[in-house]
């Protein structure tokens, strides 16, 4: 589905589908008590019941900026936040505002996502549905942070503003996740003051801080993540 560029009422759930994930167990009938499937490895290691190994093969799908594909669904997050299709992808806010999320037939088991924050260092996350809900300590929620590379704003505006630049980079993140039917990834960077506070602000005097509210309006306080590509692995008979 093609992302959407005009809701301004960001709390109401996506109409378009997939849905993102939920990572919390419904077949958990009382809150606060883990399923049987949850508490599988202390009776597997108290029986001392045998296991045997998983063969399996992999296939590869990938997905680009603007993510137009009918399983998947780009939310953007707020509008008028400086989101949108960009040079370098597609730009999300923050989380929990802007996220992509990816259905897939057969099992997820790999996610990378390669982009670049406006301000690094970056952080990406991917939540996972399991196919089999026995992850109830933690959920199926991966994090990667630190994340190097930076697409400039106000590309081309003199000469030191090109990909030569010594801040300029993408990053590659991969995450290796339990056996999943969607996945859905977020992202953001960093509110660094220091880039270009509202009073150093040229053309706009000083100003206070409450009118800029809103991450994207100005440079300093844009913690965006642009995606620019989305490889999921899949598992598939051997």
């Amino acid at each position: 589905m093609s992302a959407d560029t005009t809701s301004g009422d960001f709390l109401k759930p996506s109409k378009r589908t997939p849905v993102r994930v939920t990572v919390r167990n419904p077949e958990r009938e009382k809150a606060g008590q883990l399923t049987p499937k949850e508490t599988e490895i202390p009776r597997l290691a108290e029986e001392k019941a045998p296991q045997t190994r998983v063969v399996y093969s992999t296939r590869g799908y990938e997905y680009e900026a603007p993510f137009n594909y009918p399983n998947v669904n780009c939310e953007l997050g707020r509008f008028g936040t400086g989101t949108g299709a960009h040079p370098d992808g597609m730009e999300l806010d923050i989380p929990p505002f802007g996220a992509i999320t990816i259905e897939e037939a057969e099992p997820i088991i790999g996610v990378t996502v390669i982009g670049s924050p406006c301000i690094p260092p970056g952080t990406i996350l991917v939540f996972g549905e399991p196919l089999e809900w026995k992850y109830g300590r933690s959920g199926v929620k991966f994090k990667q942070t630190n994340i190097w590379g930076e697409h400039l704003y106000r590309w081309g505006a003199n000469p030191e503003f090109e990909e030569g630049n010594r801040h300029a980079g993408l990053a590659g993140v991969h995450f290796d996740i339990p056996d999943c039917r969607k996945v859905t990834v977020m992202g953001y960077g960093q509110l660094d003051v220091h880039v270009s506070p509202p009073e150093w602000t040229p053309g706009k005097g000083r100003q206070g801080l409450e009118q800029y509210e809103m991450p994207g309006e100005d440079w300093w306080n844009d913690a965006h993540y642009n995606v620019r590509t989305i490889r999921i692995t899949v598992r598939v008979p051997a």
